[in-house]
């Protein structure tokens, strides 16, 4: 399930020295129609289900196995949360979801809350605030209820469906809707804390979706052993630890190689990449264009409207350079406000064009100060150095000596424009 994390980027939630109160209007009244929602609707299914004997031992078991999961891997756990960009996948919706199966309503419910509070700890000390992790419980309990109600329309308790393909369907239903409310409800927070967004803000990467999805196909199959097998559902710890850990790494991979502002590549994974390419364009006899692209008077903006707004810029126009450019292209934040790019198999005047559409596309950025919401800000262009494999060098240092000096000829230039050195 998906987690409310701190941000502390434009893309993320309010900075951490905020309080509760001090977060918009319109956000506080989400969050608290939320708790009371998952609060009521989790009180009603208790007082009015009827609980077997069967259906406790299965809570019992399920509770028991959120416990041994938090005790096996609390630092693996820790170091995830805190790698956690704006969304943070919590595997203990394995089990979480495992009681969306097993368990009636008002139970499925208690044990998101008891997977929610047995994070606290970890999470507080990620420093998450206490009013996330209420939001987060309260998310996690509404999809429970809602994944509890599509598997019980199916004719009543799991356990009596004869496994075939409705059953499936069902489950499958019960998964979809489950995610659904979850992410939605996350997503919800996070655009009225820090408004406009992006989509990939708001709802993820695609690692962070498969993970997601992962967990849940992992949580279904745990249900179904507590239901027909119970003493074979504590192997399901097994591959969760693997996943845990898998996760980690990746984490850990995206923190090395990735710019924390841009999620653009930094220098130093940027240029390895750039070296690797200028090799196989001289083993592949192909050209290869180097770009470095440098806002103009950049500072002005930081000085004008502040460095809330230039760091908005700068996101901007690495979503612009993603969008424009090939996904085989290579894009990384150099320092600053300078990006460079790597662009295998392309002439100078393909790579001048391309060029051009940057500068164009730059030219329309509009980004929004917090002191005036509504009130635009515009007038933003770029200045691009252009160096081209194997005309301006024979490696990446020699291409990067180049377009730096056809950047400075931009500059002097006039600025907004692209240059290249020809020889």
């Amino acid at each position: 399930m998906r987690v409310a994390r701190p941000p502390g980027t434009t893309r993320r939630w309010a900075p951490r020295s905020w309080e509760l109160w001090s977060l918009p209007k319109d956000l506080i009244r989400y969050l608290i129609f939320a708790e009371l929602a998952a609060l009521l609707w989790m009180t009603a299914a208790l007082l009015t289900e009827t609980v077997n004997r069967s259906e406790l031992i299965r809570f019992a078991v399920l509770t028991a196995l959120v416990i041994a999961f938090q005790q096996i891997s609390p630092r693996i756990e820790r170091m995830r949360i805190r790698l956690a960009d704006s969304h943070s996948i919590d595997m203990t919706s394995v089990w979480t979801f495992a009681g969306v199966i097993a368990l009636p309503a008002g139970l499925a419910a208690l044990l998101g809350v008891f997977g929610a509070v047995s994070m606290s700890t970890l999470r507080l000390r990620a420093g998450v605030h206490p009013y996330r992790q209420l939001f987060t419980a309260a998310t996690v309990v509404l999809a429970c209820l809602t994944g509890t109600t599509i598997v019980h329309l199916s004719a009543g308790p799991l356990g009596h469906l004869t496994g075939g393909a409705a059953a499936a369907g069902f489950v499958l239903l019960a998964m979809v809707l489950y995610t659904a409310v979850n992410t939605s409800m996350i997503a919800g927070a996070i655009f009225l804390s820090a408004r406009p967004l992006p989509v990939r803000a708001l709802f993820g990467t695609a690692e962070e979706n498969g993970l997601e999805v992962a967990t849940l196909c992992l949580g279904a199959m745990t249900g179904l052993t507590v239901v027909y097998t119970p003493w074979l559902t504590v192997l399901s710890v097994v591959p969760l630890v693997a996943l845990q850990r898998g996760a980690l790494i990746k984490q850990l991979e995206v923190a090395a190689t990735t710019d924390p502002k841009t999620g653009l590549l930094n220098a130093v994974a940027w240029r390895q990449v750039a070296q690797k390419e200028v090799a196989r364009a001289a083993r592949d006899r192909h050209t290869v264009a180097v770009l470095i692209i440098d806002m103009d008077r950049f500072k002005e903006v930081n000085d004008t409207y502040g460095h809330l707004v230039g760091d908005a810029v700068l996101i901007s126009v690495a979503e612009r350079l993603t969008t424009e450019l090939r996904q085989y292209d290579s894009i990384g934040r150099f320092g600053g406000e300078e990006f460079v790019a790597i662009l295998p198999e392309v002439d100078l005047a393909t790579a001048r064009a391309i060029s051009d559409r940057i500068l164009s596309r730059i030219r329309e950025l509009e980004v929004f100060s917090p002191n005036a919401p509504e009130v635009p800000v515009r007038g933003f262009s770029a200045s691009i150095g252009l160096a081209l494999y194997p005309n301006n060098g024979a490696d990446i240092e020699g291409l990067m000596h180049v377009a730096d000096s056809a950047l400075y000829a931009a500059k002097s230039a006039g600025r907004d424009r692209v240059e290249c050195i020809i020889r």
